[in-house]
């Protein structure tokens, strides 16, 4: 069994409501095992024997449009790939505070050969972003007079791909 974690798009946002009790039983009833929740943003943990992390996504994408009547886009990471989404962090020693934020934004599959160009075209005083082959790391300084943009929110319109972000403390404890 593999242990993964799903990160659902946008729920609990608006009236996209999602209880996390009520998936984790339809989770269950749907054939994944051990499922959890952490907080209410749709972060969902999971074992499967399956490996095939886009068939897994695409029969949770579907429940929860059954279920729910709306599309959560949902992308998946096994529990080595976030391992090692947290040691290879451009911003190591970094320890998120008040003044500056770390936020990892997992892509739901390969960029344009724009997106090196995108990433460039974002970056600040207040914003440094680092793409690797699936996320897109983002450190937020907040200590600074420059407003920060928000390139976080503009990812996805940018590099034409669904994509979700998470604060590094969630990263961190989805790692099961």
């Amino acid at each position: 069994m593999t242990k993964y974690v799903a990160f659902l798009r946008a729920v609990n946002v608006g009236k996209r409501t999602v209880k996390m009790e009520d998936l984790r039983q339809q989770l269950d009833a749907a054939g994944f095992k051990n499922v959890k929740t952490y907080i209410q943003s749709g972060n969902v943990m999971f074992e499967s024997g399956s490996t095939n992390a886009a068939a897994l996504s695409d029969k949770i994408g579907k429940l929860l449009l059954k279920n729910y009547g709306f599309e959560v886009p949902t992308i998946i990471r096994s529990v080595a790939q976030l391992e090692a989404v947290v040691k290879q962090t451009p911003f190591p020693g970094i320890v998120p505070d008040k003044s500056r934020q770390i936020y990892v934004s997992f892509l739901s599959g390969p960029v344009g050969p724009h997106a090196a160009q995108v990433i460039a075209s974002l970056q600040s005083a207040a914003e440094t972003l680092h793409m690797t082959a699936g996320e897109v790391y983002t450190m937020i300084k907040k200590d600074l007079e420059i407003k920060p943009l928000d390139v976080v929110a503009q990812l996805e319109k940018k590099l034409g791909i669904p994509c979700t972000t998470r604060n590094w403390a969630t990263v961190n404890k989805v790692i099961w």
